[in-house]
């Protein structure tokens, strides 16, 4: 059908970890919990986390052209 996806970094691993962890199963991100989540899973650069959520957030796969 289509490509396998590439690999992601170890790092890009922990981005989608803690969006997995952030998301409140309503669509939206539960911020709240921000510093647990950089905490629990020793993010030291909080900017790149928040950029790295927000655009895994708002990815929108590519429509298939047919």
């Amino acid at each position: 059908m289509g490509e396998e996806p590439p690999e992601i970094s170890p790092l890009q691993n922990i981005h989608v970890q803690a969006f997995e962890l952030l998301r409140n199963g309503m669509g939206g991100i539960d911020w709240a919990g921000l510093p647990w989540v950089v905490e629990h899973l020793g993010i030291e650069d909080v900017p790149a986390l928040i950029d790295a959520v927000h655009t895994i957030k708002t990815f929108k796969p590519p429509k298939d052209e047919e």
